[in-house]
């Protein structure tokens, strides 16, 4: 089994290497170890994070809404790397310099850096809390649990 960290040294390391092709696959991978990362978070919270697609706007949502101005400005970064990501991904008949694969994983790390100081209180209540409210009363959909 590995982790969102995993996925984070393997984007590290290839965004070194001299191809584009590992830049953008750098890229990738660092978007889903902060992916990954923002996951496993919710869940520890108590929040039934959906599968598939519909697990990426989930995640910076609720990020988004969090209560915290640092986790929200997270939420925002991991919408922007997905959007990153998916340039990287598809428009392939574009130039992907690596310049800006190195900016995107520095946005990736930072991002993760914010999910692992959201494990601790008072912020882990405090983002819970504003995220349940979110749920409960802009939502109408209630994907906490006890």
């Amino acid at each position: 089994m590995i982790t969102g960290q995993d996925l984070m040294a393997l984007a590290e390391r290839w965004v070194q290497q001299p191809t584009e092709a590992e830049w953008r696959a750098a890229l990738s991978r660092a978007y889903y170890a902060a992916f990954h990362e923002a996951r496993a978070l919710l869940r520890s919270l108590g929040f039934r994070v959906p599968r598939g697609d519909r697990a990426h706007a989930y995640l910076w949502m609720r990020l988004l809404n969090a209560g915290d101005p640092q986790v929200q400005a997270t939420g925002s970064d991991l919408n922007i790397l997905r959007n990153q990501r998916n340039r990287a991904d598809y428009d392939i008949d574009q130039a992907f310099p690596q310049h800006e694969a190195v900016v995107q994983i520095r946005t990736a790390r930072a991002i993760i850096q914010t999910l692992v100081s959201c494990t601790a209180d008072p912020l882990r209540t405090q983002i819970t809390d504003a995220m349940r409210v979110y749920e409960r009363d802009i939502l109408k959909t209630v994907t906490w649990q006890p």
